[in-house]
């Protein structure tokens, strides 16, 4: 088996004197951020759905939607998901196998918005160790990243490194092999904190998505669902009015995980 080595990284460039530039008022859309998720090797998951609307690119605050009626179907099982803090609805305990097909209906303000997706499975994250080189400002802090690919070709993977540092890979050059890459946290990642890194499987409708959302907003630390800044539309449809389309994705995932703690070198 083959072994493949690469570093991937985030040149980021700052400025003595910030700038604010006046950017027009955003477009008021719906954002729905869904993902069914189970760990790898389990049989059940979890729903998690995050509601908000769009917000100018200044605002401080993310506003999030409450009272939404969010259900989850699977074959004849009909499941109802509760609001736990506002914007932030749940369902636990959800069978997931690999050919279930599920459906998400939410229901805002009368307007109702559906989307159907089949489980994506993963591959286990074996490795994740802090290595000891740095970006050209010489304060980045480097994770060293082991996963070997599914063996059948056309996979595609997203990776959560915490506090909104997202990646998604395919595995174009490394179909079947193992690989070995470097992600770099900027200057503010915090040091000794506990930090969970997902590893997941997407198919290649949201890798493309993700590919140009991530371009989109950039890794500035603003979640790019909740004040979305892009008319990007995703597999989430309007039912009452078609032409009121939300932002933000469903994805069923298989996932596993690390926690990666950075220490002073």
């Amino acid at each position: 088996m083959k072994k493949i080595i690469c570093v991937l990284g985030l040149l980021l460039a700052g400025c003595e004197d910030p700038i604010r530039v006046a950017l027009p008022a955003a477009e008021d859309k719906l954002v729905i951020d869904a993902m069914l998720w189970r760990n790898l090797d389990e049989t059940s998951g979890t729903l998690e759905v995050i509601i908000t609307r769009t917000a100018d690119y200044y605002a401080e605050q993310v506003p999030y939607v409450s009272n939404a009626t969010i259900s989850l179907q699977k074959f004849d099982m009909l499941f109802m998901a509760q609001e736990e803090t506002p914007g932030h609805y749940y369902i636990y305990n959800v069978d997931i196998a690999e050919n279930d097909t599920f459906t998400l209906s939410v229901t805002v303000d009368g307007a109702t918005y559906t989307a159907t997706e089949t489980l994506v499975l993963s591959t286990p994250l074996e490795n994740l160790v802090q290595g000891e080189n740095t970006l050209l400002t010489g304060d980045q802090v480097e994770a060293i990243v082991t996963l070997t690919d599914r063996p059948e070709p056309g996979n595609y993977y997203l990776m959560d490194f915490g506090y909104n540092n997202l990646l998604v890979t395919r595995d174009e050059f490394y179909n079947g092999n193992q690989i070995s890459f470097s992600f770099f946290y900027d200057m503010y990642f915090p040091k000794n904190t506990p930090t969970p890194v997902y590893l997941m499987g997407i198919d290649k409708d949201f890798y493309t998505y993700m590919q140009i959302l991530i371009s989109h907003v950039g890794q500035d630390g603003g979640s790019p669902f909740a004040t979305a800044k892009s008319t990007l539309r995703g597999n989430i449809q309007n039912i009452t009015n078609s032409q009121d389309y939300p932002l933000g994705y469903f994805r069923v995932v298989e996932r596993d995980s690390r926690i990666f703690t950075a220490v002073d070198e």
